[in-house]
């Protein structure tokens, strides 16, 4: 009985090998499509230097992301999410021949802390998140919200929503000037979208309740894995913290990954896994929940103290050798992808 059982585990982490090791030997892309109102002088920037940021960065973050103008806050993202087994998303991570030292951290504090509450259930992934750990049967978003298999024509894995509205005005880098003191950076507000896309959204929701988000209770996002209180207390969406200091952390809360960047946890309308802004004085992040105006022109995920990068990298994604991020403090066997969920996240003005 017990050889048959460690025979069957063999034969599913070889599989599981072969099947990741192809996809993460290849450089990922991030690709825009845009809307017809979207500028291609604009367009051409996200497509060069935008997705050169996450190129020249991982080497498996892949997406396609429709980018659009609309009635929105500043920007949200719309997208179908993908549930697979706890059991599944580890033993990707685990699958993974490339792991540097921060993802070794990070699997070796999911087996100490979350494997006890989460291992028995899902965890809610983005479809790019999907891609990049090998996983199949994913579902994407057409321009107008439909779902789709992806990837096919027309599919995509996000529709971004920048505003339209005209009392908000958006700075182009490319454009060259100052930054006016009442304007948005258009190019960092789609970079903080683009993160959510490859994985650093929560399942949390704090739009009126501070509740899971997600298709079922308690069912957690990648990166609800590393939400840390304080060294060893991994916050739980059973016992979500309501008070502010909870960090990113991929060695079970003793080291803030987050470049000291802190969570917003609180009930006020702000997304669960972005940080809380430093206003107006700063530092500045690329995921911070609300845009500072005038001051982040230029702002990427390459100049922000790499906060987005750990985070990325503990969630699945892998290196360029070349890539220094700046210092801070598969297949599915059995049920393992079972449901898809809508998920809009907005960042506000």
């Amino acid at each position: 009985m017990n050889i048959m059982m460690l025979t069957m585990r063999q034969i599913i982490l070889m599989a599981t090998l072969m099947v990741l090791g192809a996809g993460l030997a290849s450089a990922g892309t991030i690709t825009y499509t845009c809307a017809p109102s979207v500028v291609a002088a604009t367009c051409n920037y996200l497509n060069t230097t935008i997705a050169g940021q996450y190129s020249s960065t991982f080497t498996n973050a892949s997406a396609d992301i429709y980018i659009q103008y609309g009635t929105t806050g500043l920007a949200e993202t719309s997208a179908f999410n993908n549930d697979v087994s706890y059991t599944a998303y580890v033993a990707a991570l685990l699958a993974n021949p490339n792991k540097d030292s921060l993802q070794v951290a990070a699997l070796a504090s999911l087996n100490t802390y979350a494997a006890t509450p989460y291992g028995s259930g899902d965890v809610d992934i983005t479809d790019a998140l999907g891609t990049a750990l090998g996983f199949t049967g994913l579902t994407g978003s057409t321009a107008t919200g439909a779902s789709c298999s992806f990837p096919s024509a027309g599919c995509y894995n996000a529709v971004v929503t920048v505003t339209n509205d005209p009392s908000t005005p958006l700075y182009y880098d490319n454009l060259g000037g100052p930054e006016p003191s009442d304007a948005y950076d258009f190019y960092a507000v789609v970079e903080h979208e683009t993160d959510e896309v490859l994985g650093t959204a929560s399942c949390i929701d704090t739009s009126g309740t501070l509740s899971d988000g997600c298709d079922d209770p308690n069912e957690p996002s990648a990166v609800d894995l590393f939400r840390y209180s304080s060294a060893g207390h991994l916050v739980l969406d059973s016992s979500l913290s309501t008070t502010p200091g909870a960090y990113f952390s991929y060695n079970g809360g003793t080291t803030n990954g987050a470049n000291g960047f802190v969570y917003n946890t609180l009930d006020n309308g702000e997304d669960y896994a972005d940080f809380v802004n430093n206003c107006p004085a700063g530092p500045f992040s690329i995921q911070d929940a609300e845009g500072c105006p005038g001051t982040d022109a230029g702002l990427s995920i390459r100049n922000d103290g790499g906060a987005e990068i750990n985070i990325l990298n503990a969630v699945g994604y892998d290196l360029q050798p070349t890539a220094t991020p700046e210092p801070g403090t598969i297949i599915l066997f059995g049920g393992g992808l079972v449901t898809l969920i809508g998920l809009r996240k907005r960042r506000r003005v």
